[in-house]
């Protein structure tokens, strides 16, 4: 691509002695390694200059480095570029790179360059958004039509229609997130999601409204749902037990005989609240549940009432944490890991408590904040998948306050649901 400017690459050699040589005199290995040492933003000027040998030296260092992904997020200076010139960055960068990440939807630069792009760009499979909307859903399928993962920040006045069209023109589309933020006003209904999705992450109430077409997708794997923008406390003790529920309905008003999948991990960030338990207690000895992996983070917080000067403790009172051992007994056969790391319910007493149901610690990885291996560990997770913990770390980190719920989910085979399950289905 040719690029024009009004500025031309001047060198004065007035000041130099001896045998010097001039920028334009060095040989591309010495204007490499110059060029890699330069900021985003300083690249990007060199690709203003009128030289088409240090414009492919620029390019052809964006194609190594950004093989894989773009954030935009972390190159600050980009923000004071203008549309045309932040258009003109992305034509450049979706040709060269597999993901661009945190990208503004509601810019003028985003949009021009989704509104001027001629040809569709194959190469990029992972977009995600700090803001989106309506019409950056209907324009995408045109321009990424080989999209396998999106991510969507808070947007405007997008309908359950939207999503409809948005899944059915992106086939091979394997990730779809929507990120906390968002707020449903009306009722999340009649959304038939992409039969390739394997990873949902959606409001809680968009969940609960559409359990049953979530868990007649043939490949999915994990379903998390979060709050929505506009929330109560209430809201917040309610939303797991209503969530776990209608996933649970949804399974068994599914499946006439054996369940046609199962639970296969569950990842908390909530109040425990007494509903929630008796769900627990109610569907652990059955088939829906049969745990390996369980997460349950909780961070306590006071709340205190100015109108009359009560003092309470949230989320939970240390009794019901107890409670959860009982539901953890019922799936001790298949268990293998156990996190309780930023949960300040981890208390001594607790995990002693834990650790005396025998069968429960028997070959189970409990990690908590106090375990010594956590100062040398990431994250406790043994799944391959680092930026699923990353995201998860992330959420947790940015906001204690966000309650959410993730399910693991695995698809049993016709002899598997004949069979009496004896342990951790592999």
């Amino acid at each position: 691509m040719r690029l024009r400017s009004s500025r031309a690459l001047e060198v004065q050699p007035g000041g130099l002695t001896g045998d010097c040589a001039t920028l334009t005199e060095l040989n591309d290995d010495c204007l490499l390694l110059i060029c890699e040492r330069l900021s985003m933003g300083d690249q990007w000027s060199l690709l203003q200059l009128q030289d088409e040998r240090l414009a492919g030296l620029v390019l052809r260092i964006w194609r190594r480095k950004y093989a894989q992904h773009f954030d935009w997020a972390q190159e600050q200076q980009l923000g004071h570029l203008s549309a045309k010139e932040q258009c003109q960055l992305l034509q450049l960068l979706s040709a060269r790179t597999r993901a661009l990440l945190n990208l503004n939807g509601s810019s003028d630069g985003c949009r021009q360059w989704l509104k001027r792009k001629r040809k569709c760009t194959e190469r990029l499979q992972r977009l995600s958004f700090v803001e989106s909307g309506a019409w950056l859903l209907h324009r995408l399928p045109a321009v990424c039509p080989n999209l396998v993962q999106l991510q969507l920040g808070v947007g405007e006045g997008v309908t359950p229609e939207d999503l409809h069209l948005l899944f059915g023109q992106l086939p091979h589309l394997r990730l779809f997130e929507l990120q906390p933020g968002w707020s449903c006003p009306r009722p999340w209904t009649d959304i038939k999601y992409g039969a390739a999705l394997e990873s949902l992450k959606l409001p809680a109430c968009l969940v609960r409204a559409t359990a049953m077409e979530i868990f007649r997708l043939p490949r999915l794997r994990r379903l998390t749902g979060f709050l929505c923008h506009k929330h109560t406390d209430d809201d917040k003790a309610n939303a797991a037990s209503a969530t776990i529920s209608s996933c649970l309905k949804a399974l068994q008003d599914m499946s006439g005989g054996p369940a046609a999948c199962q639970i296969v991990g569950l990842h908390l960030q909530c109040q425990l609240d007494a509903s929630l338990l008796r769900l627990l207690a109610v569907s652990g000895p059955g088939d829906t549940f049969r745990l390996r992996r369980f997460a349950w983070h909780s961070q306590l917080t006071v709340h205190y009432d100015v109108a009359d000067g009560s003092i309470k403790w949230l989320p939970q009172q240390p009794r019901l944490a107890h409670a959860l051992l009982p539901f953890l007994a019922t799936q001790a056969q298949g268990l293998r890991e156990l996190d309780f790391t930023r949960n300040v319910h981890a208390t001594p007493s607790f995990l002693s408590l834990l650790r005396e149901g025998g069968n429960v610690c028997r070959e189970v990885s409990i990690w908590h904040d106090t375990c010594p291996r956590m100062t040398a560990t990431r994250t406790p997770h043994t799944d391959t998948d680092a930026d699923r913990d990353t995201r998860e770390d992330a959420d947790g980190e940015q906001t204690n306050d966000l309650a959410f719920v993730a399910l693991e989910v695995q698809h049993l085979s016709n002899e598997q649901r004949k069979q009496t399950p004896d342990g951790c289905h592999r």
